[in-house]
């Protein structure tokens, strides 16, 4: 007798999404066993980030069915601390008045409670989370001094020191040179090893992520192809999704250059 298959981390069973009487999301049925890490791709508009926003909870479908770590995630509670989430661009400006140290705390606050002070735990876990980024000897430093790779490595330490279990970033590789994108997704990928997370990650660059991702999943309003990196990027549902013919210029270092060409309807 072989043992049950792990349950998913997440799940979505036909779920659509309207906002503002404009329908975003169409029949969209996706699961994701634990420590997988998924790369969510399609053309700009297409409902990516509308889609993390379903699975953090931030929205609540018009129809379907919507469960992370077995839940709806609008009724996690205290286990929403085992999310991480890495928005695109956050806490970039110039001026914003926090330290390193202080937005990886903010990571924290779920765990602390209203009204607390970060105990000598909470902030042993910041460092921990920081030196594991790379980022110990930064932690005085203003967040508005850094650059984009550096920036993008403290809002991941910000999400992982909880007990994360899932990780999901929109766009983590926006603003940020090509040696450095694929040093933070080998980072990612790290990570994923050591700790067994599970990872969703958006991203407009379809072939540096799938020399990283365990999957890929295209979206443009409805799941278009969905499967195994190599043969999400050699399926004419990827072309269609586009709706264009383009190349993707591979990274994965099986295969230095090889182009993928997709025609488009």
């Amino acid at each position: 007798m072989t043992d049950a298959a792990p349950a998913p981390v997440v799940y979505l069973k036909d779920v659509d999404l309207a906002l503002e009487r404009r329908e975003v999301l169409s029949g969209i049925s996706l699961a994701l066993a634990p420590g997988r890490f998924l790369g969510l791709i399609g053309p700009n508009g297409a409902g990516k980030t509308s889609c993390l926003k379903v699975i953090l909870g931030v929205y609540r479908p018009t129809r379907g069915v919507v469960r992370v770590l077995g839940s709806p995630p609008w009724e996690l509670g205290r286990r929403a601390h085992h999310i991480g989430y890495v928005p695109q661009r956050s806490f970039t400006e110039r001026w914003a008045p926090f330290s390193v140290f202080d937005v990886v705390m903010m990571g924290r606050s779920c765990c602390i409670g209203v009204g607390r002070r970060p105990s000598a735990d909470d902030r042993e876990m910041v460092m921990a989370s920081l030196r594991r980024m790379g980022l110990e000897e930064l932690a005085t430093r203003p967040i508005g001094a850094l650059s984009g790779g550096q920036t993008q490595r403290v809002m991941i330490a910000r999400a992982l020191c909880r007990e994360t279990r899932l990780l999901v970033l929109d766009e983590p590789t926006e603003g940020v040179d090509l040696p450095h994108q694929a040093r933070l997704y080998q980072l990612l990928k790290d990570l994923q090893m050591e700790r067994g997370l599970t990872i969703i990650t958006v991203s407009h660059d379809v072939a540096m992520l799938a020399a990283y991702a365990d999957e890929l999943a295209c979206i443009n309003r409805t799941l278009h192809v969905h499967g195994h990196p190599r043969d999400v990027m050699e399926s004419h549902d990827l072309g269609r999704a586009y709706a264009c013919e383009f190349d993707f210029f591979s990274h994965h270092p099986d295969h230095p250059g090889h182009t993928h060409r997709h025609g488009g309807v």
